[in-house]
């Protein structure tokens, strides 16, 4: 809710300034306005997909580090999307396949508990992961 109000705040600032410095509102301010949104948007989305990618990325070098076993394919759940204000602590569900003695393996580990730390992403209960594996 704060994200849309500073959004619709700042496209009424832009639009009042490019008023101001033309007189008027025609046509090419319109496409420069819509311009200006479409390239906020993309950037505002570019970095809000960089952020989700980060914590998998970051347990799938752990699990191959710790485990010794490369995970092919791995799909993560962020379970507490409510808590939006929670910036520090997430609680995510992997899905992952791996590859063990020539065979692969479907696994899922629940409520993996990550906490961050200014630049830096914990994993607080991955030595007792709750891995359940089946065979592919």
């Amino acid at each position: 809710m704060q994200i849309l109000i500073f959004a619709v705040i700042l496209v009424v600032i832009v639009a009042f300034v490019i008023y101001t410095v033309n007189n008027k509102f025609g046509t090419k301010e319109i496409v420069i306005l819509i311009s200006l949104i479409i390239v906020g948007v993309a950037i505002v989305v570019f970095l809000f997909q960089q952020n989700e990618n980060k914590v998998p990325k970051l347990f799938k070098e752990k699990y191959q580090s710790s485990y010794n076993t490369e995970i092919l394919k791995l799909s993560a759940t962020r379970l507490n999307d409510r808590y939006l204000s929670s910036e520090k602590n997430f609680v995510y569900n992997f899905d992952y396949i791996i590859k063990k003695n020539d065979k692969e393996f479907l696994c899922t580990s629940k409520n993996v508990k990550v906490i961050k730390i200014e630049d830096e992403y914990i994993f607080e209960n991955f030595d007792k992961l709750n891995e359940e594996c089946i065979s592919k």
